[in-house]
């Protein structure tokens, strides 16, 4: 006889989104990739015409976690709708 058990999912890992590019790394990753990724943000921003570059993005301020990655998720879009405008 066949046991009706529900099937719970496996849970995720808890990521963590880069402010700078909008990817996920896990929490011992993300101090590592951070640095590497503003300094390529920087290469690829001094390449650009001045009219054309931006502001160097900022960290966020420390959230709670369910707050903090909207935050950085509402962040990254905002920045990529200011690269994207002329």
């Amino acid at each position: 006889m066949p046991l009706n058990r529900p099937i719970i999912p496996p849970r995720r890992p808890c990521f963590r989104v880069c402010y700078i590019c909008g990817r996920e790394f896990g929490s011992q990753s993300i101090s590592i990739h951070e640095p590497q990724c503003l300094e390529k943000w920087r290469i690829e921003n001094d390449q650009l015409p001045r009219h054309l570059r931006r502001p160097e993005p900022r960290r966020p301020e420390v959230l709670t976690d369910k707050v903090r990655v909207l935050y950085t998720v509402f962040i990254f879009f905002q920045q990529m709708v200011l690269i994207c405008l002329p």
